[in-house]
């Protein structure tokens, strides 16, 4: 019983100082990097994530999935310009043995875009993003010696033992504001494009209580990055990028690279966009990436060499690969080739 309790009590600590799986696909997951950054896509936008590390036979399972779709706010004068986005985002995460800890939530984003000049590509976008989180301890999936039979074996017709507690609910609040720059409106002829962006997630510092372990507090996560895109041939291009967040006293720090290319040429019918690139985080772990976009289907894979869930791997001894992809179909309802230059994931 001592080492159910202490299974417990450690998973809700998770909750206590604001731990939290992570997809290694950043920029591919976009409303959950920051609210703000569905402003930087034109396009109507369906995306999703899927990340995996071990088996749910083991202590270190982690499946991470996300769902998102966003819609472009656009304005006509004698150009036609963005003005902001909303969208919605599902995310799910299972941890432990069998999944015994579960978490989702349901978020809805709103952004604004602010024109710094009329004149250049300069904007400011803020981002504001709400929702519902549930969280739980379930041992749904376990199989108990005491259910098991000397004449059929497992039978889930006994009743085992129970570790469960009560789901757990409770609201969230994010907030973001992203900078983009680029020097020309035609994605295929730029040379050059800079992103900026601060966010805090759990902006409202919110209580969880639970009937079984008291009461909590899911702490702030502040987040920063930058992405910084430019030509170095004709077809290839080198992007920078960095990220860091900080929650209750821990940091993670990643630095990345990109190298992307057109295949074909870059106004062909189907012009195929190649990427691949390395982030490496900070005493954690080293994530290689590889993607390819065709007209509005972009897919991504990586590989993490060892977990990546915001330093948890220190406190559960994890050393395991993890394995994400993903999938996002843009669909241009403008036509106009105005969006600002981003990674694939």
């Amino acid at each position: 019983m001592r080492y159910y309790l202490s299974i417990i009590l450690s998973v809700f600590s998770l909750l206590a100082i604001g731990q939290e799986g992570q997809f290694s696909q950043y920029y591919a997951s976009g409303q959950l990097f920051n609210p703000a950054y569905i402003g930087t896509n034109p396009n109507f936008s369906l995306n999703s994530n899927y990340k995996r590390t071990g088996t749910k036979g083991s202590e270190n399972f982690l499946e991470l999935m996300q769902a998102s779709v966003s819609y472009p706010l656009k304005r006509r004068t004698s150009k036609e310009y963005q003005t902001g986005a909303v969208g919605a985002a599902f995310w799910r995460e299972s941890r432990g043995f069998q999944g015994l800890y579960t978490a989702q939530k349901i978020l809805l984003t709103g952004a604004y875009t602010v024109r710094l000049t009329r004149i250049s590509n300069q904007n400011i976008i803020f981002g504001l993003q709400g929702g519902i989180v549930q969280s739980q301890i379930s041992d749904s999936n376990f199989e108990w010696g005491s259910q098991f039979s000397r004449y059929i074996g497992f039978d889930n017709a006994l009743v085992g033992e129970s570790i469960s507690t009560e789901a757990v609910f409770f609201p969230t609040f994010n907030f973001g504001v992203v900078y983009t720059t680029f020097d020309n409106g035609n994605y295929y002829i730029r040379d050059r494009s800079l992103l900026l962006g601060l966010s805090v997630d759990y902006l409202n510092e919110p209580e969880i209580r639970s009937n079984e372990l008291g009461l909590a507090t899911r702490n702030r996560i502040f987040k920063a990055f930058a992405y910084s895109s430019f030509k170095i041939s004709p077809r290839w291009s080198l992007s920078p990028t960095g990220y860091a967040l900080y929650s209750d006293g821990a940091t993670q720090l990643n630095a990345g690279m990109y190298f992307s290319t057109f295949v074909s040429a870059s106004r062909a019918f189907n012009a195929v966009f190649l990427q691949a690139g390395a982030w490496y985080r900070y005493n954690d772990s080293v994530i290689l990436l590889a993607g390819f976009k065709l007209n509005e289907i972009s897919i991504g894979a990586s590989i993490d060499l060892n977990t990546t869930s915001f330093d948890i791997n220190e406190a559960l001894g994890n050393n395991l690969p993890s394995y994400e992809i993903s999938l996002t179909y843009n669909l241009d309802l403008s036509r106009t080739p105005g969006n600002v230059s981003s990674p694939i994931f």
